[in-house]
């Protein structure tokens, strides 16, 4: 069973799934498969650095070394901020019993750097007809959206199109304008400055 969102904004709750996009579901893909001279299905496959051995699908991975190059389980890996502090995981949004919506700034949305962009679907006994003239109302909401638990949590949008409520993830951008650094002003040249400024192209 799919997994869903439970958000609320001024005391309305929602309880919505989601459904990635993809350039595949809205477009269509082609898919190219290499065979051998005997019909079977070839597959990609890695050579070592030095050269002895071939590596197919399966045999590549990831590991933790210590500084003995010891191995060591993911589950002991600890993260820890600048200080040296131990960093606390971010709970999956799915595990959360409500998420809270707030209003979310259109500036902030503008400088989204896009992750990927869901669909979101509400369960049978969900109503949205109110949350979706508040987004028509063009009002952005906001709130911090997490995948599964880990140390990073994304920042979500909610808009609307076509009646349809869609969820926009990424990482706002933290570039901010301060100004222009040099005023540009408009030169007028009086018809003697344009005579001098004229190139005669017969001198080449």
């Amino acid at each position: 069973m799919a997994r869903s969102l439970q958000l609320s904004f001024k005391g309305e709750k929602y309880s919505l799934g989601i459904q990635k996009l993809d350039r595949k579901k809205l477009y269509g893909y082609t898919s190219v498969i290499v065979k051998d001279d005997n019909g079977s299905k070839c597959g990609l496959a890695t050579i070592s650095d030095d050269g002895k051995y071939i590596l197919s699908k399966g045999c590549v991975g990831y590991t933790t070394l210590n500084e003995n190059n010891e191995y060591v389980p993911s589950s002991s890996v600890k993260m820890v901020d600048q200080d040296g502090q131990p960093i606390e995981k971010i709970l999956s949004s799915f595990d959360l019993e409500e998420i809270e919506l707030t209003v979310g700034k259109m500036d902030d949305y503008l400088t989204l750097n896009v992750k990927s962009v869901y669909q979101l679907n509400p369960d049978e006994e969900t109503d949205l007809s109110g949350l979706i003239k508040l987004l028509e109302a063009n009002t952005l909401l906001y709130f911090k959206f997490n995948y599964r638990t880990d140390y990073d949590a994304d920042d979500a949008f909610l808009l609307q199109s076509d009646g349809a409520i869609f969820m926009v993830i990424g990482s706002i951008s933290p570039f901010e304008f301060i100004g222009l650094e040099k005023v540009v002003e408009e030169v007028v040249l009086t018809p003697e400055e344009e005579e001098e400024e004229d190139f005669d192209f017969g001198m080449l």
